[in-house]
């Protein structure tokens, strides 16, 4: 009785791998009427702005603004054995120089369409995983204010969990040539999210809280240790409150979601688990169970902090995830970053770490019979190694000390030098992909150089 699991992915088996989500009838339909409407919107928006500036200022049915962001980058890795993740929407890039890391740009089209009533639209062109158009829309939805303490959003928003959820990939809205990977590059799957939200603001003491309430769904694809693969979350529930007093700003989140599709290597795993009786493996269901993917819960707690003011600004986040999935078991991650302005070049410095606050998946190995032929009990004990190879494949535990400068060097531009210094556990490299098994612990040096820019048009 053959394997059927693979440990290596061809390219045309990467290629299937996400078909099953994309495919389906109803995605494809979305696809289209997404991309449609906001090929329609932009279309006609350009031309009444053409129109608009022919006539008088007050012909204009509604106001809107077509702005950008960009940036250009170059990524140097000092390592052969481990590729790196900006995040898990992008592939991991092998190479010594890298310009796919960190480049990319951006176009947003904001719109007034009535009184209380606007719309934003933002296209945003990088290397993905993905090749469907429709994930290179980030931002697609509209909103309506009833009064100024209150926002209700409809369509695709970004999932305001983090300090950066507005603006993450808009590297001149920051300090840093990326998002801290160890906070940011394995929440990739819940960067937007698809449904409604609604924002109520007051007035607290001398500052301002707005508490958030979004419920949907999210669909990526995405790149994680070497494979491609595509998950859809349901019943996704995000609670914010956010507390702003010049000069702090503070962020507490709440999200939990269900795993409604997954499409993924290890589903030929648990086929293969529940295909083996249990009175010859008893513990094959336990395994099946922590290797399938859907219908198991994911939650995720959040609290960030910012202060900014004078020569100083400082920002942390602290995160706690907790997993049902034994794909990605629970961890705990988090960063510090200190920035001290000198004139118009900011110098920073950057502690990160991540790491799963559970045990590595074991399993009993299986006491087989004697009188079973030995070539099923072969193939008994090499399932067993493999699925718990796979569900412990994606463990992290490292630590990244960062040090940088940012200039300013116009109103609209900034350069960015930054050196990040990994230290990777051996059994804990799942924000890498790895070419080859690791051996022992490594420490990687990450050198980045990026011109980053906004624009209004």
């Amino acid at each position: 009785m053959p394997l059927r699991v693979k440990p290596v992915m061809t390219a045309d088996r990467a290629d299937k791998q996400c078909s099953y989500i994309s495919d389906h009838p109803f995605y494809l339909a979305c696809q289209w009427l997404g991309w449609g409407l906001f090929v329609f919107l932009m279309t006609t928006l350009v031309s009444l702005k053409s129109l608009a500036s022919e006539t008088e200022p007050t012909a204009s049915a509604f106001n809107f603004s077509l702005s950008g962001f960009g940036t250009l980058g170059v990524v140097h890795n000092s390592s052969d054995e481990l590729y790196f993740h900006r995040d898990f929407t992008m592939p991991a890039d092998g190479s010594d120089f890298s310009f796919k890391t960190d480049s990319l740009l951006g176009l947003q089209l904001n719109a007034e369409l009535a009184s209380h009533l606007d719309g934003v639209a933002q296209v945003v062109i990088k290397d993905r995983v993905s090749s469907d158009a429709i994930d290179s829309v980030e931002l697609f939805f509209l909103r309506y204010r009833p009064h100024r303490d209150w926002a209700l959003r409809a369509g695709r928003t970004s999932v305001d969990f983090y300090l950066l959820s507005e603006y993450r990939n808009v590297s001149y809205a920051y300090l840093w040539s990326r998002p801290i990977p160890e906070f940011y590059a394995l929440t990739s799957s819940i960067a937007r999210i698809d449904g409604v939200d609604a924002a109520y603001t007051f007035s607290l003491g001398q500052g301002y809280l707005e508490s958030k309430l979004a419920y949907g769904q999210a669909q990526s694809v995405l790149d994680g240790g070497g494979y491609r693969f595509g998950i859809d979350l349901e019943e996704l529930l995000v609670f914010t409150n956010t507390f702003t007093q010049d000069p702090w700003l503070v962020k507490l989140a709440i999200s939990t979601s269900k795993i409604s599709a997954l499409d993924f290597i290890t589903n030929e795993l648990v086929t293969a688990l529940d295909e083996i009786p249990e009175t010859i493996w008893p513990d094959a269901t336990r395994l099946a169970n922590a290797t399938e993917g859907v219908g198991q819960r994911v939650s995720y707690y959040t609290l960030g902090t910012q202060y900014d003011h004078n020569q100083w600004i400082l920002q942390s986040e602290l995160g706690y995830t907790d997993s049902e999935w034994g794909l990605l078991q629970s961890f705990y991650n988090g960063y510090v970053s200190v920035g001290y302005r000198i004139d118009e070049v900011t110098l920073f410095g950057v502690v990160a770490h991540i790491e799963n606050n559970e045990d590595p998946k074991t399993g009993k190995l299986p006491q087989l019979h004697s009188q079973l032929p030995p070539e099923i009990g072969l193939y008994i004990q090499g399932l067993h190694h493999l699925t718990l190879e796979a569900l412990n494949s994606t463990r992290v535990k490292q630590t990244t000390y960062s040090i940088g400068a940012r200039w300013d060097l116009y109103p609209n531009t900034a350069i960015k030098l930054q050196w990040d210094h990994s230290q990777v556990d051996q059994r804990g490299a799942g924000l890498w992909t790895k070419p080859e098994v690791i051996e022992q612990d490594q420490s990687v040096n990450l050198f980045s150089l990026n011109f980053s820019f906004v624009f209004s048009l």
